[in-house]
């Protein structure tokens, strides 16, 4: 789940934007052989569920803002 939201967060900071596409490249760069049946919507999907249901707290959130 960090490793969702760390992608998502690093790629706002580089481009200024939430690019899920790039997010998605990122993420699957990072994780090759890790759950092959998801695509860019559904880790977008998956991003939205955890922040939406708060799977992780607003502590380990701002870390992973603070070390990208």
């Amino acid at each position: 789940m960090k490793e969702v939201l760390w992608c998502f967060t690093y790629i706002k900071e580089k481009t200024l934007r939430e690019n899920y596409k790039e997010a998605y490249k990122l993420w699957r760069e990072r994780n090759p052989v890790m759950r092959m049946n998801m695509d860019a919507k559904a880790l977008l999907n998956q991003k939205n569920y955890i922040l939406k249901v708060k799977r992780i707290m607003a502590i380990e959130i701002d870390e992973i803002k603070y070390y990208t």
